[in-house]
């Protein structure tokens, strides 16, 4: 049972460099400030680092938070993982934009619901999630907003050569918005695998973090540049100083978030933060319809994997 939730655990760290790497490395790429081979490089090393600079908080809330699964059982994250999987699946396959985050989570409150039952839940870890997936969205697309307005006022107001050594900063905003998500979306599957080999204390292995930085490297080299050119510009057509805003307040977000242990999307706080800077930027240059899809996926997401989560978790029991 061990080997196949680090079987799934694997296959969704896989999927999700696909997709969430997929869009760190689209908004770094787009704004041609930084190659995309370089950016990739950048990611990768960035997101390893994560969870070394800014802790583990967010696999303790992952694998210790929600449920007690020493009592529980593996079974029960194993049906957790195959619904959000089979979730994600089922997004990709009919085109519709997801959130793997809200996917996964879902999931294991149906696992947990049809399993052992909601009694097994620590709802106070589950509000804690909800908290925070709500809460990165609305500062996410504040923080955008307030951030370009601030780097646009001070480019029109420097000489061109200071103007570029600051838009030049992409670099660092993309590292550091690559640690947040190292040290909160990769923990998610750490604290996954952490909690099937539990023992009386919880702790995080270091060869969890090395698993998920692995499956996510992975998946990032399998079809993150391919999904990079697809979601590139998909909201509005976004320059330097577009990415460089996004980038350093969906950094700040996440990173802040990740500190205080509370599971986020990394990819649904940059898509906020990239609609309060088009916001600002040009209203009518941001495409609405795109913001309207991703925000109806990301709420029908819920019932859908909840369900996929249940279904899964009442056969495991059944078998």
């Amino acid at each position: 049972m061990t080997l196949a939730v680090a079987v799934a655990a694997l296959a969704f760290t896989i999927a999700a460099g696909f997709n969430d790497g997929g869009n760190l490395l689209a908004v770094a790429a787009s704004s041609r400030v930084i190659a995309p081979a370089k950016a990739f490089l950048l990611i990768v090393a960035s997101a390893c680092a994560g969870p070394f600079v800014f802790g583990t908080a967010v696999a303790n809330t992952t694998g210790a938070g929600i449920a007690d699964f020493r009592a529980v059982g593996a079974a029960t994250l194993l049906a957790a993982l195959v619904g959000a999987l089979v979730t994600i699946g089922a997004a990709y396959a009919a085109r519709v934009p997801t959130s793997l985050t809200i996917a996964f989570f879902s999931s294991m409150i149906g696992a947990l619901w049809a399993g052992p039952g909601l009694a097994a839940v620590h709802w106070s870890g589950v509000a804690k999630v909800g908290i925070s997936m709500v809460g990165c969205v609305a500062i996410g697309l504040v923080a955008g907003a307030v951030t370009y307005g601030v780097l646009r006022w001070i480019l029109a107001r420097v000489h061109r050569p200071v103007a570029l050594r600051i838009l030049s900063l992409q670099w660092l905003s993309v590292a550091l918005m690559a640690m947040g998500y190292g040290a909160n979306d990769m923990e998610k599957i750490a604290g996954v695998l952490a909690a099937v080999v539990q023992t009386s204390t919880f702790s995080v292995p270091a060869w969890t973090l090395a698993v998920a930085a692995g499956g996510f490297a992975a998946g990032l080299a399998l079809g993150g540049m391919r999904v990079a050119k697809t979601v590139g510009g998909k909201l509005f057509s976004i320059r330097s100083l577009h990415a460089l805003a996004a980038q350093s307040a969906s950094a700040a977000t996440v990173i802040g978030a990740a500190l205080a242990g509370g599971p986020l999307s990394t990819t649904d706080t940059s898509a906020s933060a990239l609609v309060g800077v088009g916001a600002v930027y040009n209203p009518r240059a941001v495409h609405w319809r795109v913001v309207q899809e991703i925000a109806v996926a990301w709420v029908v997401t819920i019932p859908v994997a909840l369900g996929a989560g249940a279904l899964a978790g009442a056969l495991a029991r059944a078998f």
